[in-house]
């Protein structure tokens, strides 16, 4: 009966006008979607030029430097590192050109003093650190809106509440409820009928048109995938089928509820308008008033303020209060780093030891705080079943704001790698003075390029694991709610 029931509430669905629009323009959007991301200028293949032409850079400077020196090398670090980009971005674009795409590791520019009072000469650069850099790069509205499969995913749940609002309601409307409820047959088995033909009736549509997708992006050849891109482009079709279930439970839910279609479209509508654009906006904004942050000026000034203190400390200039009204250098730095004097030595790596991480707690603890607020909007936006499917298909597909989040938490472990290689280094050297981070304190020795540990980004699934645990709740829910609904709610 059951079986019945689902052929019967397609049959219905396939004479219909939305069913002839979606299948219209299912089609095309996934044709432009192909078109987009595998031949478009903003697509894969672009950004992969970009990526590997930063790689190309950042292997030469480490080759330049190694060849130098190792001491050279530990001074500039090991440059640019950029993100990987994702085969799937035409699956969930994430707003990836709004992100950067890579992090720097900056060295502080040359430094010089010339001797005076008690004072030797002396010309250095402070040690690099890891920065991460401004997205400028401007963005019209056209470039904006991108057709990717969250895209179309949030107009199938647009679809799923169209071919749901009267499924109960429009059979009490016209009398035949009675008709089927007189029949051995349970409310339950009639609300899983009625879900499985507009399940299916969306599903199979739905895959045809991500076949189509699929077909032209490979034979394009623009975008070459690997086995793990199908399990991910599989887990992708999983939780598109979640979404639609919410959807579709939802429309049921309403459809029960009331004796009009009408009336039932206009709550479903307005619904689906609260869940798509009305919370997640609402509740990013309410995050973003809750804590501000730093703007960027403000943590630049702060910074600058304690570097200027560092400075006044050490005073490595030597240029204001040479003397400290007793005839002797207020400077800590009189003396110039050299391999003749480790004294010296070990005290310019005290300073550059706390210059370094004063900037590196200030640069870390701006995106850090910008990273808290994004994830508090993140997880708050939540609420609406449309904002977890889009942050599920970007979790899968690595593209977005999260995925950028992984990338900066391993640039870090890479850093500390680096700088746990150029010890390592160092200590083989019996020449060397074995004091980092100061030029003259590390081996003069060149090193070999290809020895020099280089960044592995790693694809992290777990965000996704809770966004796909939450979509399922959503359909036991929606389910529940359902079934209540009909259970409680008069035939006639």
């Amino acid at each position: 009966m059951i079986g019945q029931i689902a052929k019967k509430e397609i049959h219905h669905n396939l004479t219909t006008l939305r069913f002839a629009l979606m299948i219209i323009l299912l089609p095309v959007l996934f044709v432009a979607n192909a078109l987009m991301y595998s031949l478009g200028g903003d697509g894969y293949m672009a950004q992969v030029n970009i990526h590997n032409q930063q790689g190309t850079q950042q292997a030469k400077h480490i080759e330049d430097s190694a060849n130098k020196s190792l001491a050279e090398l530990a001074l500039v670090g090991p440059g640019e590192i950029s993100k990987s980009p994702s085969r799937l971005i035409f699956c969930a674009d994430g707003a990836d050109t709004q992100i950067p795409r890579s992090v720097t590791m900056v060295s502080g520019g040359s430094w010089s003093r010339t001797g005076q009072y008690e004072t030797e000469d002396y010309e250095w650069t402070p040690p690099w650190t890891l920065e991460y850099p401004l997205q400028s790069k401007a963005q019209s509205a056209m470039q904006r809106i991108k057709i990717d499969w969250v895209f179309i995913g949030i107009l199938m749940s647009f679809f799923a509440i169209l071919f749901t609002f009267d499924a109960i309601a429009g059979e009490r409307a016209r009398g035949t409820l009675s008709l089927i409820m007189s029949n051995t047959i349970s409310r339950g088995q009639v609300l899983l009928g009625k879900y499985l033909g507009a399940f299916l009736t969306l599903m199979v549509p739905l895959l045809i048109g991500i076949l189509m997708n699929l077909l032209f992006i490979l034979f394009s050849g623009n975008i070459p995938f690997e086995s793990e891109d199908w399990l991910r482009i599989l887990g992708i079709v999983v939780v598109f089928a979640l979404h639609l279930s919410v959807f579709i439970f939802l429309g049921l839910f309403f459809s029960s509820r009331v004796s009009n279609p009408i009336t039932s479209l206009v709550w479903l509508l307005l619904t689906w308008v609260c869940l798509a654009f009305v919370f997640p906006s609402l509740l990013g904004t309410f995050v973003g008033n809750l804590k501000p942050i730093l703007s960027v000026d403000e943590a630049s000034m702060q910074k600058e303020a304690q570097l200027g203190q560092l400075r006044d400390e050490f005073r490595p200039q030597g240029s204001a209060s040479p003397y400290n009204g007793l005839g002797e250098t207020s400077s800590k730095l009189s003396k110039a780093a050299s391999v003749e004097n480790p004294e010296a030595t070990r005290l310019w790596a005290t300073y550059f030891t706390r210059e370094i991480e004063t900037k590196t707690r200030f640069a870390d603890g701006q995106i850090d705080s910008q990273f808290k607020q994004v994830q508090l909007a993140r997880d708050l936006t939540q609420i609406s079943p449309i904002a977890t499917f889009q942050y599920a298909m970007e979790g899968l597909a690595n593209t977005g704001i999260v995925s950028y989040i992984n990338f900066v938490k391993q640039a870090r472990r890479y850093r500390q790698t680096f700088v746990d290689f150029i010890k390592t280094e160092d200590r083989s050297d019996p020449e060397s003075l074995h004091i980092y981070p100061v030029k003259e304190g590390l081996s003069q020795k060149p090193v070999d390029p290809n020895a020099v540990p280089v960044f592995e980004e790693q694809i992290s699934y777990q965000s996704v694991l809770a966004q796909v645990g939450l979509l399922v709740l959503f359909n036991l829910l929606f389910f529940i709610m359902a079934q209540v609904s009909f259970l409680i709610s008069e035939v006639k």
